[in-house]
Parts: C-alpha cells; sequence; structure tokens
C-alpha cells in the first residue's frame, strides 16, 4: 500500500470519507490544472492539508538518504503546503472531492483552524537526525508539522476523533517550539502521552504513560454507528443533511462522544427489552449544540406508514424540546425503535435560531419529557493506575 493510499484509509475510516479529500485538482484559469494538496480533512472551520513523500527505492547510504530528506520532505513538500495556503487564500472557492465521490467548495476565508502537515515514509538508512524532525516554521506558512508514517498513524489511531486530533495539533506545536527553546529531545510517543495525560510539556518518559492507557473503545467510539449514519436518517423540511450531523459530532471531543454512546448504548437496551424510558440529553457549550437520546414507547407501532409518521413525529419533537430547554443553536436527536428482532435507528437535525417561547414554556412546564440534568466533567482518555 502506498503512503497516499495508506493516508486516504486512515483519513477517511477517523475523519470520515465525507471530509476525506483525495481528488484534490482544480482549474483556476483554462488550462491550468493545480492540487490543492495530496490530501484535505475539511471539517467546517477545521482543514488539515496534507503533502506525502515517499521513498519509492530507498539506499543503503545514510548521506543519500539524508539529500532525498533535505530535498523531498525539507524541501518540495515543504514549499507545496505553501502553495495550498496561496491556493486557499487567493482562490475564493476550489471544487474538490470527497472520499464518497460528492464534489464541494471549500473557501479559505471559511477557515479559522488550518492545521498544514508534511507525511513521509523514509527508508530504513535515514539517519535519526532526519528522523527527529518533527516541524518546519517558514515565513508564510507559519508551523508546519512534519510526521513520519508510523508516528502519523500513532496519533490518529490513539486519538481516533477528530476533534481531538485538532486539539492534539495545537498542543504539539506549543510543546515541540517550547522543548526546542529548553533542547529537551523526545519522541512522538511523548508529546502524545503528555497530551493524553494533560502535562503541560512532554518529557523524554512521558512515553511509559501510554502503557497504561486504557482501550475503552467500545465505550466512546461512534465511528461504526456515523458510518451508516446516511442510511438512518430524517428529515424536517430537508434540515437534517447528514453530513452536517457527521460534522457536527465531528466537533466534540472525546468526552463528548463518551457521553452520546453511553446515552444512545441505553437507549438501545431499552429498546430491545421493550421498556419505557425517559429520553436522554446533554448540551455541549462549545458549539451550542443539545444531544437527544431516547428510545421509542414500547407496544405502538414501528412500521408502515403509521408507524414511520409516529417515529419522525417523536423524534422531532423530542430534538426539539431538547434544543429549546437547551437554548440551543443546534440540536441532533436519535430515536431508537424496535421492529421484531430488528432496531430502526433514526437521526435528525434542527438548526435554527433560539426564541423564546411561552406556550413551549407553559408545555414544558405541564409536561417535561426528560430527566433532570446536571454539569459534570467526563474524561476523555483513562490510565490504569500503577
Amino acid at each position: 500500500m502506498t503512503l497516499e493510499e495508506f493516508t486516504a484509509q486512515l483519513n477517511g475510516s477517523t475523519f470520515w470519507k465525507e471530509f476525506t479529500f483525495s481528488q484534490n485538482q482544480f482549474s483556476p484559469r483554462p488550462g491550468d490544472e493545480r492540487e490543492l494538496a495530496d490530501n484535505v480533512v475539511w471539517l467546517g472551520e477545521t482543514a488539515f492539508v496534507i503533502q506525502m513523500k515517499e521513498r519509492e527505492q530507498s539506499s543503503d547510504d545514510p548521506e543519500v538518504e539524508r539529500r532525498w530528506f533535505k530535498n523531498k520532505v525539507r524541501g518540495k513538500a515543504i514549499s507545496q503546503i505553501k502553495d495550498s495556503i496561496g491556493f486557499l487564500r487567493e482562490q475564493e472557492s476550489i471544487s474538490i472531492t470527497n472520499g464518497r465521490g460528492r464534489r464541494y467548495e471549500i473557501r479559505g476565508a471559511d477557515i479559522r483552524h488550518l492545521e498544514k502537515i508534511v507525511l513521509y515514509a523514509a527508508g530504513p538508512s535515514l539517519p535519526e537526525e532526519c528522523r527527529s524532525v518533527r516541524y518546519h516554521v517558514s515565513e508564510t506558512a507559519g508551523f508546519i508539522h512534519v510526521f513520519e508514517r508510523n508516528d502519523y498513524s500513532l496519533v490518529v489511531e490513539t486519538l481516533a476523533v477528530p476533534e481531538e486530533i485538532r486539539r492534539y495539533l495545537e498542543y504539539r506545536q506549543k510543546a515541540l517550539l517550547a522543548l526546542t527553546e529548553a533542547k529537551v529531545a523526545v519522541v512522538e510517543a511523548d508529546v502524545l502521552a503528555a497530551y493524553l495525560s494533560d502535562e503541560e510539556l512532554p518529557s523524554p518518559s512521558s512515553h511509559k504513560a501510554l502503557d497504561r492507557l486504557v482501550d475503552d473503545a467500545e465505550q466512546s467510539d461512534l465511528s461504526p454507528i456515523m458510518n451508516r449514519l446516511v442510511d438512518h436518517i430524517q428529515k424536517p423540511d430537508n434540515s437534517g443533511d447528514y453530513s452536517r450531523i457527521l460534522l457536527e459530532f465531528a466537533k466534540l471531543p472525546r468526552s463528548a462522544w463518551r457521553a452520546a454512546k453511553q446515552r444512545l448504548d441505553l437507549s438501545i437496551e431499552a429498546a430491545k427489552g421493550g421498556r419505557f424510558e425517559q429520553p436522554y440529553r446533554f448540551y455541549f457549550p462549545a458549539t451550542d449544540c443539545s444531544f437527544m437520546f431516547s428510545p421509542f414507547p414500547p407496544g405502538r407501532p414501528t412500521t408502515g406508514p403509521e408507524g414511520e409518521l409516529a417515529r419522525s413525529t417523536g423524534l422531532q419533537s423530542l430534538t426539539a424540546a431538547a434544543k429549546y430547554m437547551s437554548e440551543a443553536s443546534r440540536g441532533i436527536g436519535a430515536l431508537v425503535s424496535k421492529d421484531g428482532e430488528f432496531l430502526h435507528l433514526d437521526w435528525c437535525l434542527i438548526a435554527e435560531p433560539w426564541e423564546r417561547d411561552p406556550e413551549f414554556d407553559a408545555l414544558l412546564a405541564s409536561n417535561n419529557p426528560f430527566r433532570d440534568v446536571r454539569e459534570k466533567r467526563i474524561d476523555g482518555f483513562y490510565f490504569v493506575n500503577q
């Protein structure tokens, strides 16, 4: 598998194919074809531009490998990153195709968080002094992350959540600049472990914490569900584009994924057991979005025109109520219902400005479907105590 294929597959599974772009050719003018970047991850106000270099036929001579690294990684790839930044600044919009074959217009003016990444795969004879290069600072493009293939894979597979990876890159930039000034050498695992452990700065021994990291993907990983979201969406007035629901989850840190997975699992278990349970909800202030999860009331039809209408109406009503009670600008809802041995999992998104509604207030005062909520801190990662 080539480096480009590897990156497209890794990014497609982690950032979802909806937000991963590997077909990035565009024509700023007739007859002039350019490429925005080898790989682009675009998550609304956040984007990663990635340039890749792979040593196809390496030699046993470290000096030859050193020259390749200087020319291709620190030279050509950095230059291409600068070009990518220039394209985003100069073009009003650029049309690119995502991993599902859909074309989108990316606008540089709309991007608030832009991460620049050079990713390389070298031969075994590359000198350690080259492998220790973890970033480059450009006068025109700013801080550029430099990753060896295995280090990038370690970071993406460990963090697994798009927002966590964005936060990690911010932490990595500050940490590496500070460590360079202090003349402290670390490996990528040190930086990753320090981020997970909330250390202010990594140390050469930080990586040891990774041995104690708990693998609890079953309690926090939403990717298997999100990858099938397009098959289960309910669209109130066509406002619930499934990619917008995915984007709201992509904005959440792992702690919020854990909260969502817990409530969704409780709803699934209640639906499977035919039990009535009050809906679950939480609100994430940083993105101003509420999340509602509910089992469908047992004993009511779930299929046919009557059942489908009941599911759609119930989902939209509960999602709207949770959004209103949170005073949020957006609300996402999921409804789980049972159909014999099978389950329906319906989703919707309501996106509209919040406004006070006295009638809604009175209705919720007399018939509030939700349990009480309270502010709570949820950790994203856990470690086994020594």
